[in-house]
């Protein structure tokens, strides 16, 4: 079964480009809120350390992190860096997405994209995966794969997010009984999960070997040798996040054909 429908390519570009700074800024408030929604409203709004009320030319993504150079107007501390990284990592992932996809592809590669950044950045922060984001990811594999492959592409998302679990749940039971303790959390296998369901099972060793590898580059450059034991402790998500949309990409290329006529009127 094939399901597909006609998207405006240009507008769809247009509109996925304009608004992907601001969905980041969104999500950054979003990933400072969690898990207490009742922040959100304020997250952004005001100076993280002083409190002042910040002005609208200072909410406008990148612009106002440049026409401010970094620092709150009134107390001059520095803006936290999360809020650029996610405006810019929202852009490259709409950027990406227009590129790479085309049709209704296009917003759903971007959505899935902000949602592993909303995992990531709540799991920089909290070293916590929220269990709705991960069954989101699920769900949204799972539909996907439908859509595209029937019932076969159904069978294979489920197949991607149990065999998924299954490894990091068997990975987290042998350590803790090794070592006695918990070395690895159960929010990493739900997002595992996500991402075999997303891509596949096959596609998993890949996952794995891109989030490792990644995760250990980011230790070695952002530690000092003296910092670094056998117990030094960095959430994983982030890395696993990265992974998952790293293959999606290119999967996308793989499978649809990269077309920078998306990018045409």
């Amino acid at each position: 079964m094939n399901f597909a429908f006609t998207v405006n390519d240009t507008w769809m570009t247009m509109f996925l480009v304009l608004t992907g700074p601001f969905i980041g800024s969104f999500i950054s408030a979003s990933a400072l809120s969690w898990p207490m929604r009742s922040n959100l409203g304020l997250t952004r709004s005001v100076c993280d350390q002083c409190g002042t009320r910040l002005k609208l030319v200072d909410l406008i993504p990148l612009l106002g992190f440049i026409l401010l150079k970094g620092k709150c107007r009134a107390c001059k501390a520095p803006i936290l860096r999360q809020h650029i990284i996610a405006e810019l990592a929202s852009t490259v992932i709409a950027l990406a997405s227009v590129i790479i996809f085309s049709g209704w592809m296009m917003p759903i590669s971007a959505l899935l994209g902000f949602l592993l950044l909303f995992i990531a950045l709540v799991d920089h922060r909290t070293q916590l995966i929220p269990d709705g984001a991960s069954f989101s990811l699920i769900g949204a594999g799972a539909l996907v794969l439908f859509f595209l492959h029937g019932k076969d592409g159904l069978l294979t998302a489920l197949t991607g997010a149990l065999v998924g679990y299954g490894i990091f749940w068997l990975v987290a039971f042998g350590y803790r009984h090794i070592r006695g303790r918990d070395g690895l959390g159960m929010g990493d296998a739900k997002l595992l999960a996500g991402g075999g369901a997303v891509l596949g099972p096959m596609a998993l060793p890949w996952v794995i070997l891109l989030a490792s590898s990644s995760a250990l580059v980011l230790l070695l450059l952002t530690s000092k040798e003296k910092e670094l034991h056998r117990d030094t402790q960095m959430p994983f998500g982030p890395a696993l996040a990265l992974a998952i949309y790293a293959l999606w990409l290119w999967q996308g290329t793989h499978d649809y054909g990269v077309t920078l006529l998306n990018l045409a009127i």
